[in-house]
C-alpha cells in the first residue's frame, strides 16, 4: 500500500515512505519540481517565494538541474533526510531539454540539455556542498555516463538577482556522454524534446516519457510484452539492460552545433560505477 503521510503531493507520486515504486521510477521520470526557489531540509521541500539569500549559498557550488534532479523526489532519493540544500529558480538560455540516447539504471530515458537557438527552458540549481557535490557526481556515473561540464555565463538567467549575490560563479551541471535520441519515425532524425519540461520557442518535436519508453521497448524487440514487463525485466537483469543501452547508440544522433554552450571540465567521482 502507497504510504503518502507528512510528505506533500505533487512532489512525492507512487511512493511507499517517501520511496518511489520501481515503475513509476522510470515510467514518471523526470517527476515535479516547484516553479520557484524552496529549501530541501528533512528530505521535504520548503518552498521559498521570497528567494534565498547570497549569505545561505555560500561555500556551495551551483548545478543546474535539467532532469529529475530538479525533484524534492530525486534529491531526497540522493542526499537523505540529513540534507540541508538551497534550490534556485533559473531559465537556460538557447538550450532545450531533450532525451539521451541510453537508460538510467532504473530504467528511465534520462534527460540531457542541448542547444537549440531561440529556446528558453525554465529550471533550477541545486547549491551542493564539498560532499554533497562528490556524491552527486557519483550517482551521474561521471566520466561514463556524463561529463561535468562548465555552463557559458550568459545562457544561464537567475531569478530573484537581488537576493543571490553569489551569481558572479560559474554554473556547472551535467551532460550525457551518450548523445542523444532520436527515433525512425523522424524523416531526419533529430533530438526529441522531453514534453514533462516546458520550454518557450521550441523547435524540437516533443514526446513524454510513456511514448519515449514504450518507441524503445519496440524498437528492442520487446513489442511482444507490455511495458511494464519488459521494465521490470531489465530493470532486473543489468546484462540485458546494458545490452539495450548498447542497442540504443545506433539511434544516437549528434547535438546541434550553432554555438558552444558549455566546456567539459575535469571532476571525480569515485563510486561512479555504483549508477550504472
Amino acid at each position: 500500500m502507497t504510504s503518502t503521510a507528512a510528505l506533500p503531493q505533487p512532489w512525492f507520486p507512487e511512493h511507499i515512505n517517501g520511496v518511489i515504486c520501481p515503475l513509476a521510477q522510470a515510467k514518471l521520470y523526470p517527476y515535479p519540481a516547484p516553479d520557484g526557489d524552496f529549501w530541501m531540509r528533512k528530505g521535504l521541500p520548503h518552498l521559498r517565494p521570497d528567494g534565498i539569500s547570497g549569505d545561505e549559498l555560500s561555500d556551495r557550488t551551483p548545478v543546474i538541474s535539467v532532469g529529475s534532479n530538479r525533484a524534492p523526489l530525486q534529491l531526497r532519493r540522493k542526499f537523505g533526510l540529513d540534507a540541508e540544500l538551497p534550490v534556485t529558480a533559473c531559465v537556460l538560455n538557447n538550450c532545450d531539454i531533450t532525451y539521451a540516447a541510453t537508460l538510467s539504471f532504473y530504467c528511465a530515458v534520462p534527460a540531457t540539455a542541448t542547444p537549440s537557438l531561440g529556446t528558453s527552458v525554465r529550471l533550477n540549481i541545486a547549491w551542493l556542498d564539498a560532499a554533497q557535490l562528490t556524491r552527486m557526481h557519483d550517482t551521474e556515473a561521471l566520466g561514463v555516463a556524463y561529463d561535468f561540464i562548465r555552463l557559458n555565463n550568459d545562457i544561464v538567467t537567475i531569478e530573484n538577482p537581488t537576493k543571490h549575490a553569489v551569481f558572479n560563479q560559474p554554473i556547472y551541471g551535467y551532460q550525457s556522454r551518450s548523445g542523444l535520441l532520436g527515433l525512425p519515425h523522424q524523416i531526419a532524425p533529430s533530438p526529441i524534446a522531453h514534453a514533462a519540461i516546458a520550454a518557450k520557442g521550441r523547435v524540437f518535436e516533443s514526446m513524454d516519457e510513456l511514448a519515449v519508453l514504450t518507441a524503445v521497448k519496440n524498437l528492442m524487440g520487446g513489442g511482444a510484452s507490455s511495458l511494464d514487463d519488459w521494465l521490470l525485466n531489465i530493470r532486473g537483469d543489468k546484462g540485458l539492460r546494458l545490452s539495450v543501452m548498447e542497442q540504443m547508440k545506433a539511434y544516437a544522433v549528434l547535438p546541434p552545433e550553432p554555438f558552444l554552450s558549455w566546456k567539459i571540465v575535469a571532476a571525480d567521482a569515485p563510486n561512479r560505477h555504483a549508477y550504472i
